[in-house]
């Protein structure tokens, strides 16, 4: 999520906590019979609200740690299908499985159809009508069937451990092309991808929480703030220093009240 996203909801959080110290410099002419905009009221949603925050940050934090624990375990899925391929290959399986394992290997490696490559033009062939081109917009080389989910790659190495498991001859010595190696290794990386879908869900809902509290129609902070603001102008007047010094403390709205439901 961007950065600036983020501030604004930090910013509105700090300036809650500035206008709750305006109001208290208005002692107990402010009290208005609204309970949500009260200055209590208004001290408890600051205290929510800033709790929000900092559960934001936390479930953030976690989602980086598992997404980045989740590609490092990932990463090595490439090289290993192309050495399983060999393993395969090395030994007397049929045509067709070696032909199955090939496509598997493809699959999880995102090879499935690879960009043509540009067409090579002598240099002193291209003509220059302008000096200063316009640079053309960047050119989408994303392969049309990688299928590179992390899911769909656990569903291929999945296949590729039955195929090798069913091949008699296939019989490694080696511990990391081994049927029982190979279990092991896709258990783990199972779970690292559970973890780090499930961390994505609980950031999802700390975010939807941190909205209700900041942007939600009427219950939200800025609705609530709106009113408040409405209630001191009543008090003493839109002219009044009192009026223009709260009015002064601005926020954001960084969602809208239809995504914030």
């Amino acid at each position: 999520m961007p950065l600036q996203y983020e501030t604004g909801h930090a910013k509105n959080v700090a300036n809650l906590l500035k206008f709750n110290q305006f109001i208290a410099t208005l002692g107990p002419t402010y009290n208005p019979n609204n309970a949500t905009i009260t200055a209590a009221a208004l001290a408890t949603l600051y205290t929510t609200a800033n709790a929000s925050i900092s559960s934001v940050n936390a479930v953030y934090n976690a989602w980086k740690n598992a997404t980045n624990n989740r590609e490092l375990a990932f990463f090595p899925l490439h090289k290993l299908s192309t050495q399983l391929l060999g393993a395969l290959q090395s030994t007397s399986a049929p045509t067709q499985t070696i032909d199955d394992m090939v496509s598997l290997v493809k699959k999880l490696r995102g090879d499935g159809k690879l960009p043509k490559p540009a067409p090579v033009v002598p240099v002193q062939a291209i003509p220059n009508p302008n000096p200063n081109p316009i640079p053309d917009p960047p050119v989408d080389n994303s392969k049309s069937n990688s299928q590179q989910s992390f899911d769909s790659k656990l569903q291929h190495f999945t296949k590729m451990i039955l195929l090798l498991q069913s091949v008699p001859s296939y019989a490694p010595n080696e511990p990391a092309f081994q049927i029982a190696g190979l279990q092991a290794q896709l258990t783990n990386l199972t779970n690292l991808n559970n973890l780090a879908n499930t961390s994505y869900a609980n950031l999802k809902a700390a975010r939807i929480a941190r909205n209700l509290t900041f942007y939600a129609n009427d219950t939200g902070m800025l609705d609530r703030i709106r009113r408040s603001k409405a209630y001191i102008k009543s008090l003493y007047g839109a002219s009044s220093q009192q009026f223009i010094a709260a009015n002064a403390i601005q926020f954001v709205r960084v969602v809208s009240k239809k995504k914030a439901k």
